[in-house]
C-alpha cells in the first residue's frame, strides 16, 4: 500500500469513528411546556385557552388558577443522555392580575431541576383579577422555560400562553323618585275650621241654656196673671 492510499484509509477511519462516537454519545433531551387556566370563582373547567377566542371568562374580583407543566418528551436513554437538566421556569404577570399570595410580586421564577425522559413537573399558583381592567379585555399570560442536556450541548426553550377575557358588569343607575300625585278633592265636602266640641262642657252648657229659657218663660207668665 502506497502512502497516499494509507492516508485516505486513515481519514475514512477517523470519520467513521467520529460518527460512531456521535451516535453513541448523542444528548437529546426534549422539553415541552404547557400552561392552562381555570376560573376558580365560577368553577370553570381547566382550559389551555391558547387564543383569545378560547379565553376563559372572568370578571373583576375572580380568582384564577394557572397550571404550568414542563415535560421531557425524549426517548429513554442510558447514562443520562436524554435527561433535561438545568430547568428554569419564569412567568411575568400581565396587567390585570396579581398574585393572591403576594400582590406586590410581578414575576414568578422557579428552578425545576432535572427531568428524565417521560417525566414532568407541574406548578400551580393563584391570581386575582383586579378591578382596574377594562370591559372585554383579554389578558394573555405567558410562561416560559429553559433547560439543557446534562453536558450542556443541547439547549432547550419554550413558552405557552393562557388567555382570560374579562367582562365588567354594568353598574345600575339609581332611580329618580317620582313626585306624589295630588289627592283628588271630593265635591261637596268642606273641612271645618273648628271642630265641634262634643265633651262634657258642651252638655253642661246646653243644659244651662235650657234652664234659663224655662225660668224666663215662667216669670213672664206670672207677670201677666198679676195684671
Amino acid at each position: 500500500m502506497n502512502k497516499s492510499k494509507f492516508m485516505v484509509s486513515a481519514a475514512v477511519a477517523v470519520v467513521v469513528a467520529a460518527s460512531n462516537v456521535a451516535s453513541v454519545y448523542a444528548w437529546h433531551p426534549k422539553g415541552v411546556i404547557t400552561k392552562s387556566v381555570q376560573n376558580q370563582t365560577t368553577g370553570s373547567a381547566l382550559s389551555d385557552a391558547n387564543s383569545a377566542s378560547a379565553a376563559v371568562s372572568a370578571k373583576p374580583g375572580d380568582v384564577l388558577k394557572y397550571v404550568i407543566t414542563v415535560k421531557n418528551t425524549a426517548a429513554a436513554a442510558d447514562k443520562q443522555y436524554n435527561d433535561l437538566a438545568f430547568i428554569k421556569m419564569t412567568d411575568t404577570l400581565p396587567a390585570g392580575v396579581e398574585l393572591v399570595s403576594n400582590p406586590a410580586s410581578r414575576t414568578i421564577s422557579e428552578d425545576l431541576g432535572l427531568l428524565t425522559p417521560g417525566k414532568s413537573i407541574t406548578k400551580e399558583y393563584l391570581v386575582k383579577v383586579v378591578t382596574s381592567v377594562k370591559n372585554a379585555q383579554v389578558i394573555e399570560n405567558k410562561a416560559c422555560f429553559t433547560g439543557d442536556s446534562v453536558v450542556k450541548d443541547n439547549p432547550q426553550a419554550g413558552c405557552d400562553t393562557a388567555n382570560v377575557k374579562v367582562t365588567v358588569p354594568e353598574t345600575p343607575k339609581p332611580e329618580t323618585p317620582k313626585p306624589e300625585a295630588p289627592k283628588p278633592e271630593v265635591l261637596g265636602e268642606t273641612t271645618p275650621t273648628v271642630l265641634p266640641s262634643t265633651g262634657i262642657e258642651s252638655v253642661i252648657g246646653g243644659a244651662t241654656g235650657i234652664g234659663a229659657l224655662t225660668y224666663a218663660a215662667a216669670s213672664y207668665a206670672q207677670s201677666r196673671r198679676r195684671k
